[in-house]
Formats: C-alpha cells, sequence, structure tokens
C-alpha cells in the first residue's frame, strides 16, 4: 500500500533499500535543492522606519512628515515578494484609517476597532499573487496618529522583507512614504490612472517620496568623508572598496585620482598602489582622507569598478567605512569580509557597517538561500543528519557543504546582533538573534556542535555558549526544574510542556557537556528525561502524551507520533554519552526500554507508525517512522535491549517501509507532519495537521534512521 505515489516511483522498488545508496540520494537531492548561495546585500536609510523586535515595521507617519494635520491623507508603499501565491496572512495594527491597495486594487480597510485602538494587533490576509506585489497604504491622520505597524503572521518561522517599488531605488529595502495630501490617493494619482506601478520612476508619480536617496547641492560640494559622516569625518580616514576583474596579470595599475591613501589593500592583503594588479576578480581597498582611485591598463582602458559583494542593487560600486582615526588600526581581511560590524574607536560611535555615497545609506545582509545558511530547529535535525551521512560516505564535498552551512550562520552572528540594536530587527537568523524558547537555540547548537566535533568553525564556540548561557540561565522552568513554556509569541504555548522539548535540549545539553566537560549540563539532561516522563507518560499505553498543560494541570492525552519521537531519540542521545557508572543510568535505561516496547506495539502491519499513535485512520507519518528506527537500532547495536531481536526486525521492517512508500526514486521524502501547534484533540493532529513533501522536519531524520540502520547491520554482522 502506498498514500502517496505510485509504487513503481518508490526508492526501494527502484533501487532497493540498501542504506548507503538511498542515503546518497536523499542527500543528494537536499544539497540540489538548497544549494550554497551567498548572502545578498541591499541598502537601506538610516532615516526610515524602525523596525520592532517583533519583526513588525513601524510606519509612524505623525513622526515623520511635517505640517500633517488631523484629516490631511499620507502614503507608505513598498513591495514584497511572498514566499507561495495566495492568502498571506499578517499581523496588523493602525494609528488611524488605512486602506491597503494590492497591485492598485483595493483590499483592506480598517475597522472603527482597530482606529480606536492602535496598539490592539489584528490578524489580516491580503491576496498575493507570485513575484512581486504592490503595496500601497493610504493612511488618514487622526489625533492618535497616522500610519500602521505590519509584519509576519509568525515571525519566528517566516519573516517578511519590504523594499522600494521605484526603479532608481531598486535594492533599497524598507517603505516609501509621501505626504501630507488634502486629498485622498485616487485622486492624487489620477494622472496616472489609478495607484502606481512598481518600476516607475519618482518622477513618473508626480510627487516626491521619502527617505532621500540624492545628496543637496551643497553636499555634494562637500569633501568625502564629511558628507558621509557629517562633521564627526572632518579631517578623518575613511576605507574605500570595490572589486574589480583584472583581465590580463602586470598590465593593470590602481592610479590615484586624489585625495591622500594611506595604505592600498588587494583581498585584505597590504600592497603598494605602484604594483602591477594580477589576473582575476579581485576587492581593492584605500585607506586615507577623501581616497580615490581608478584601475587603469597600460593601453590606457580604465576598468568599471564594481560592488564587491553580492548586492541586488546595480547603481552602487564603491563601499565605505569610517570615520578612523590616524592611529586607528583595522583588520582589514575581516573587514573586507563584509560580514561583521566595524569596530570603531570610542569616540567615533563604537561600531558602524559598509555604507554606499547616498545620504545615510547602508549596507544590510540577507540571506534569500531560505534553506541554506539559516538557523531554525527542523534545519538543526537536518544538518546533523547531513553530517552523520557525510561521515558514513566518507564525501568531503557533503561534508564541506554543511560546514558552509554552519559558517555562514556563525559569521553573521555578529552582525545580525549588532543590525538588531540599531534597526530593532535583524534582517536574518530571527530565531537565533531573539532566543526566548528552546526551539530557537537547541537544536541547531546541538548540530553546530556535532559538525564541530571534526570541522573547524571559527565563531562555532561563541554562538554555542550562547546557547548554553540562555538554557542554564533563562529557559522557563517549573519549580522543579523541568523545562516548560510560559514566555511564547504565540499565547497559546503559554504554561504547557512539549515533548518536543527533550530534543530541542537534551541533545545539545549532552553535546555541550562533552564539549566542556561541566558536569551540570550532563545532569540537567538527566533531569528532564525523568521529569518529562513523569509528566506525560501514560501508563495504559506505555507512551507519551504529547504535552502537558501546567495551567490545567493535566495531559492532553494526545500521543503525536513526531512528538513521542522526539522523545525517544533523545533518550538515545542522552544514553550514549552517559557514563556507565552514573547513578541514575539504570533509571533512564528502564524508561528507554518501558517506551521501546510500547511503540513497537504501535507498528502497523506495513512497517510505519501512523500520525496519531494510536489511531490506525491517521495517515502513516515519516518522521515519527524514522525516529521509531533510529531509537530500536541504536538499542540493539549498543545494547540496551533486554532482547534485541524483536526491534531488530522491527527496525528493519520499518526502514524497508520507508523505501517503498515514503521516499521517491529522487530522493524526495513525502509523509512529513509539518509543524506541530496544540490541541486536546487528536482530530487536529489526524486531520488538521497535515503532512509535506521534503519537510525539513523528516529530512534529516530519516538520514540518521538510514545511518543507525547501517550502523546496527555491521555491528550484527
Amino acid at each position: 500500500m502506498n498514500d502517496y505515489f505510485p509504487q513503481e516511483q518508490g526508492i526501494g522498488f527502484r533501487m532497493g533499500s540498501e542504506g548507503k545508496q538511498v542515503l546518497r540520494t536523499i542527500a543528494n537531492r537536499f544539497q540540489a535543492d538548497n544549494p550554497p548561495v551567498p548572502a545578498v546585500y541591499y541598502l537601506r536609510s538610516r532615516e526610515n522606519f524602525p523596525i520592532s523586535d517583533d519583526y513588525m515595521d513601524e510606519i509612524r507617519l505623525h513622526e515623520k512628515l511635517t505640517g500633517l494635520n488631523d484629516e490631511d491623507y499620507a502614503c507608505a508603499w513598498a513591495v514584497l515578494t511572498p514566499a507561495q501565491p495566495g492568502e498571506v496572512h499578517f499581523r496588523f495594527s493602525a494609528f488611524g484609517p488605512v486602506a491597503i491597495y494590492v497591485n492598485g486594487e483595493l483590499q483592506y480597510r480598517t475597522n472603527l476597532v482597530q482606529e480606536r485602538f492602535p496598539q490592539q494587533v489584528s490578524d489580516i490576509c491580503l491576496k498575493l499573487k507570485a513575484g512581486e506585489n504592490s503595496l500601497m497604504f493610504q493612511c488618514i491622520a487622526t489625533p492618535l496618529g497616522c500610519g500602521f505597524q505590519i509584519g509576519s503572521s509568525s515571525y519566528k518561522g517566516r519573516r517578511i522583507q519590504f523594499f522600494s517599488p521605484l526603479k532608481e531605488r531598486k535594492g533599497i529595502s524598507g517603505f516609501l512614504w509621501a505626504g501630507p495630501f488634502k486629498k485622498p490617493l485616487s485622486e492624487i494619482f489620477a494622472s496616472l490612472g489609478g495607484i502606481p506601478e512598481p518600476e516607475l520612476s519618482e518622477a513618473d508619480t508626480g510627487i516626491s517620496w521619502y527617505p532621500r536617496v540624492r545628496w543637496s547641492e551643497e553636499e555634494k560640494h562637500l569633501p568625502l568623508s564629511e558628507r558621509l559622516f557629517g562633521s564627526d569625518g572632518k579631517g578623518k580616514e575613511l576605507v574605500a572598496a570595490a572589486r574589480f576583474r583584472i583581465p590580463e596579470a602586470g598590465c593593470y595599475y590602481a592610479q590615484q585620482l586624489q585625495g591622500e591613501i594611506c595604505q592600498g589593500y588587494l583581498d585584505g592583503k597590504p600592497i603598494l598602489l605602484s604594483d602591477p594588479l594580477p589576473a582575476g576578480s579581485h576587492v581593492l581597498a584605500v585607506r586615507g582622507r577623501d581616497p580615490q582611485i581608478q584601475v587603469v591598463g597600460e593601453d590606457g582602458r580604465n576598468l568599471l569598478p564594481e560592488c564587491p559583494v553580492p548586492a541586488a542593487f546595480s547603481s552602487v560600486s564603491w563601499l565605505y567605512v569610517g570615520p578612523l582615526e590616524q592611529e586607528e588600526q583595522m583588520d582589514m581581511e575581516s573587514l573586507l569580509t563584509f560580514q561583521k560590524p566595524v569596530k570603531l574607536a570610542a569616540k567615533n560611535g563604537g561600531a558602524t557597517f559598509w555604507q554606499a555615497d547616498l545620504p545615510q545609506m547602508y549596507l544590510r545582509p540577507f540571506n534569500e538561500g531560505v534553506l541554506y545558511g539559516e538557523w531554525n530547529y527542523p534545519l538543526g535535525v537536518t544538518l546533523y543528519g547531513m553530517i552523520q551521512t557525510a561521515r558514513l560516505l566518507k564525501d568531503e564535498g557533503m561534508g564541506s557543504y554543511v560546514e558552509g552551512h554552519m559558517r555562514k550562520c556563525t559569521d553573521f552572528y555578529d552582525y545580525c546582533m549588532w543590525d538588531k540594536s540599531v534597526y530593532g530587527a535583524a534582517p536574518f537568523h530571527n530565531q537565533l538573534t531573539t532566543i526566548d524558547s528552546l526551539d530557537d537555540c537547541g537544536s541547531f547548537a546541538s548540530a553546530l556542535l556535532e559538525v564541530m566535533k571534526d570541522r573547524q568553525i571559527p565563531e562555532g564556540r561563541k554562538v554555542s555558549q550562547v546557547t548554553a548561557q540562555y538554557i542554564r540561565d533563562q529557559q522557563q522552568r517549573l519549580p522543579d526544574g523541568t523545562f516548560y513554556r510560559n514566555h511564547s509569541y504565540m499565547p497559546i504555548m503559554n504554561e504547557t510542556m512539549w515533548a518536543d522539548d527533550m530534543y530541542m535540549s537534551i541533545p545539545f545539553l549532552c553535546r555541550y557537556y562533552q564539549l566542556e566537560g561541566e558536569e551540570g549540563f550532563l545532569e540537567d539532561a538527566v533531569r528532564q528525561v525523568k521529569n518529562f516522563y513523569r509528566y506525560l507518560f501514560m501508563p495504559e499505553l506505555q507512551i507519551m502524551s504529547h504535552i502537558y498543560d501546567t495551567h490545567y494541570q493535566v495531559q492532553t492525552k494526545v500521543p503525536w507520533g513526531r512528538g513521542n519521537g522526539w522523545v525517544l531519540f533523545s533518550i538515545t542521545e542522552l544514553l550514549a554519552v552517559m557514563p556507565k557508572e552514573h547513578k541514575d543510568r539504570q533509571e533512564i535505561l528502564s524508561i528507554y526500554q518501558t517506551l521501546c516496547e510500547g511503540y513497537r506495539k504501535l507498528q502497523d502491519e506495513e512497517g510505519m507508525w501512523h500520525q496519531v499513535l494510536t489511531f490506525p485512520d491517521s495517515y502513516r507519518e515519516t518522521s515519527c517512522t524514522a525516529m521509531f528506527i533510529y531509537g530500536f537500532s541504536r538499542g540493539v547495536r549498543y545494547g540496551w535491549l533486554t532482547d534485541p531481536e524483536p526491534y531488530r526486525e522491527s527496525a528493519l521492517r520499518g526502514w524497508e517501509a520507508l523505501c517503498r512508500t515514503a521516499i521517491d526514486w529522487k530522493g524526495n521524502i513525502y509523509g512529513v507532519c509539518r509543524g506541530s501547534g496544540y490541541s486536546f484533540s487528536k482530530e487536529y493532529y489526524a486531520h488538521e495537521l497535515s503532512w509535506n513533501v521534503n519537510d525539513t522536519h523528516g529530512t534529516g531524520i530519516v538520514l540518521l534512521a538510514g545511518i543507525e540502520m547501517e550502523k546496527m547491520k555491521q555491528t550484527q554482522g
């Protein structure tokens, strides 16, 4: 039986269930779908609106527009590209009447309650098309203000970024705004036939937009450092950088045009500007007072400079950072990675970042890889599976792919935290920079520590220490020390204990104990297993409830498949590192054996486990099946089971079932439950909590199941 695709499309049917072949196919598919793309850089004006720490753009027009009176009109405009077309939900609040035009058509108006209570956040839904969508907000000023706040409905799981719609402002993030007006937008833009479309020029729209992108005539005549940095830059040094593509070695030279140049650099290394330049693509930087250079060939040909980073804008080539004191030393190689805030002497403000020769326009990196270089808990499990697969297959390329993902995450950590302090919310790593739950840190940091066992991740230890400090000192706990949720951005999660949080904490605690040798982290892992078991165990079934509601002090009594999978998975992580002489080892082993017995009884005739373990009418679910295979295989291999043969047979049947019914011959994985909410009803889990293809909640788990199967077979002969 196959619920997901025709039987002949299964990898087991086409290629068999040999572990290494299946693992390679899945891992190669994941890498091909998610290539190692670099961060993309946009510009953002420091004059733009702030972003709240929960990722809502705060469009307070009453604070920006001079001469704005009650009943005046104003507008804000941006383009947004949704992850997928259709109905998109937003968190929204208004400081007065607001009308939202989507692609020129009126889609939403505020109601009286929203206009009366500016701090009340509502859920609104807009219908968006694929690609760029124009969002024009018409706002009316009242004594309560003028404008709105808007952000993703789930900023932890899906951030959104707004960008400028005007042609000459392509690649600038944030909203545009204009006003005040004495008449509505329909009259303002009547000559255009309606609300303007993106890609028009500012002149085409007939009005002036903020923030400004042009220098005044007076500013144009100022020295560069003074124009960029104001009075703080008068007489100070700066660094200028651009990329040049040198077609022929030894035939091109950097030539000073003006200013005072103290030092030149090629890809961060000091050079003499009189030296010939090597062929290839290079970042050329100079430090000095208002330095300006060009690259000229022996034939007199000038090479055009390019922006030194992958940029979403095309009108800017040179980037600048400063102001610098003459005696101030800079690590140029680090500076020219464009990945870290630039630390300045305290009297110059402490830290800054690269900017363009435009009014208050600074560089901001964005991660558009979605599943490469992103920090979130399902990807943590995926990368754990990928690095273990790379080790099993001895695949250096795959290992380097995982290393690159980890480096991209950790190398930008300092920048993202600094960016948050400047703009209100970081451009990516929204979970890592707003840690307030185990979901935000434990899973991914655990994978990071695993990768660091044989890969150099320069910033990895720092980020792992951030996670350790959060779990030890800040994570919410019950009086007995058990982790629970009571400070969630989703209120329904408050005052609850989730089986999932065993995985979000215990593997990290175990690896951090291995890294630092601090016994307290191991003891915390032991405490969590014992206490979660006490709160969630259902003795009549020998399995676990998904949730314990600490407010009502009751289990939900719904044995969600993946929730139980996390439990077994996490206990095996603890047993694998727990010293044999540990005073609680036998108790943890007994918990593991009891749960294994309960789970084995619920495997169906096809070899799979179901979305709700005790509800055969719910769908066959892939991630929990993989985790039970993983847990059983490890138990057989490590000798944790008193009678291993039934579990060995169960794991083999489960793996055959996955290869037959859940993995197609191209390495796509079906039947993985999407991220769960919380309910007392099995109907929610069985019928509303649907499955996805290639959901990262399952990819790594399936890889790990296959790896453990291979290891079990090897130890069993």
